[in-house]
């Protein structure tokens, strides 16, 4: 029996709003045969939605590590601390850079993020017919979005940071000292975006839980992804895999790389891993 990792967006969920067939049918027939398919996102729980709910996970790990579920059942909640939060915070803010503040029960920002949003959206889905662009990821997060007065209300596991004036690396430099700074896995926030989170969360932390959870070992792990921050994931499991959409620097981790999520990716992996 084996237990496995899968990211969600680029991996297991297409951008356009679907899971791929053969994904679908790869996991049910994987779990057939006795192995574990949980979903190892960046997601909040509250993203946890459409195609992405099809599948009975064996667990879920949302937040990049911060939220744990099993078969609905939260099991773990980790936030930032008190001085994780505000040295991002006070970056932010005096970098005028705006900014998503994640929990498992919803997304926080300013009234002036959630505007820039709206004009993201409009770039981006402005050429789509309205059922085209209710598909959209960008559509949907816009539409999660709280705004409040007080950021400090809620407890934070996770913050994405909109494309700037700021370069990327800026905020790197200065945050990753501290804090766990990575490229964006959302493509539609910019090319400058990112994601920032503590150092005690992270994908391989919550994989650590569930794999304790079902007593299983660490060499019955597989990792399937395809972004930046799916690398702490390939480090854990016994088996890496990338998708053949995924970055040159994440392939060169793998152990292996399957084809594209297009291409019927899961479901090659299950085959060539004998999983299916």
């Amino acid at each position: 029996m084996k237990i496995v990792f899968l990211d969600a967006d680029g991996t297991l969920f297409h951008h356009s709003g679907y899971i791929p067939s053969s994904a679908l049918d790869a996991c049910n027939h994987a779990q057939k045969n006795g192995h574990k398919i949980c979903l190892c996102t960046g997601r909040q729980k509250v993203e946890i939605f459409g195609d992405l709910t099809k599948i009975d996970y064996d667990g879920i790990i949302a937040g990049s590590g911060a939220s744990i579920f099993v078969h609905g059942k939260q099991i773990v909640e980790k936030t930032f601390d008190e001085f994780e939060f505000n040295t991002v915070y006070n970056f932010l803010n005096d970098h005028q850079i705006p900014a998503l503040y994640e929990s498992s029960v919803g997304i926080f920002a300013t009234q002036k993020t959630k505007d820039r949003l709206k004009e993201l959206l409009e770039i981006q889905c402005g050429h789509l017919d309205d059922e085209q662009r209710k598909m959209h990821g960008l559509y949907t997060l816009y539409h999660q979005v709280h705004v409040v007065n007080d950021l400090h209300e809620h407890p934070i596991n996770k913050i994405s940071f909109l494309e700037s004036k700021t370069p990327y690396q800026k905020v790197y430099e200065d945050l990753s000292p501290v804090l766990d700074v990575i490229p964006a896995t959302f493509a539609p926030l910019g090319k400058e975006s990112g994601e920032i989170s503590s150092k005690r969360i992270t994908k391989a932390t919550g994989m650590e839980v569930l794999i304790d959870y079902y007593k299983m070992d660490d060499k019955d792990t597989i990792a399937i992804g395809d972004g930046h921050n799916d690398l702490c994931m390939f480090e854990k499991a016994a088996i890496s895999v990338a998708m053949g959409n995924a970055s040159i620097q994440v392939k060169e981790k793998a152990d292996l790389i399957t084809t594209s999520i297009t291409d019927n990716g899961i479901y090659n992996a299950f085959k060539d891993l004998a999983l299916i």
